[in-house]
């Protein structure tokens, strides 16, 4: 499955944040994530902040999310096209942080090893990340959207990189090899996967 079975979940640790909750996906495509998130927001929080990157950003996704009955000034939602490996270190640099992060755009090592480098500065130390595909087709093998048909006039998108390792699994793997505070959970069955950060009490 896709980490739509998650969205109950994240709605619920949403809600029950006492500040301003912001959140990132990566890899929107239609949006059945973002616009359920976006909608539950708009009910639940005064002030919320979500963002969503892909290299295509539908017209019938950004048309939904215009009409959703909502406060612009303090309810806030970017649409951004373009390339997660470009935005993602632009956020960093504009200081954003999320408590919220869902991956699920190019399902190669490459792109997801990259998307990763940006993670512990897009994070508080309670924030939770989804990731898609972990365990799925693509967990060892690589999906570049630049090579997909439909993408072929779309000009953001990744360039094919021969790489040693393949898919979703071994960036991942690595990801937490290179960074022990984070932690890996399966808390459905299926493809996705959620990672946390380790709280070590102080002593």
């Amino acid at each position: 499955m896709s980490y739509h079975g998650y969205v109950p979940h994240v709605k619920e640790f949403l809600s029950s944040l006492q500040h301003t909750p912001s959140v990132l996906e990566v890899g929107v495509d239609r949006g059945v994530t973002f616009i359920s998130l976006a909608a539950h927001l708009s009910r639940a929080k005064k002030e919320y902040n979500l963002i969503g990157v892909d290299v295509l950003v539908q017209e019938s996704t950004a048309l939904t999310v215009s009409f959703l009955d909502r406060n612009p000034d303090e309810q806030r939602i970017y649409l951004l096209q373009g390339n997660s490996l470009v935005v993602l270190p632009s956020l960093v640099s504009q200081g954003f942080k999320f408590d919220v992060v869902l991956i699920d755009g190019d399902h190669n090592y490459y792109t997801v090893s990259k998307e990763l480098e940006s993670l512990n500065d897009l994070t508080y130390d309670h924030s939770v990340v989804l990731i898609d595909d972990y365990n799925g087709r693509w967990s060892e093998r690589d999906l570049w959207y630049a090579e997909r048909e439909d993408y072929s006039k779309v000009d953001v998108t990744t360039k094919p990189v021969e790489t040693e390792k393949h898919g979703v699994k071994p960036a991942v793997d690595e990801f937490l090899q290179k960074n022990p505070q984070w932690r890996m959970s399966k808390p459905l069955n299926g493809e996705p996967v959620v990672l946390s950060k380790v709280i070590v009490a102080d002593s």
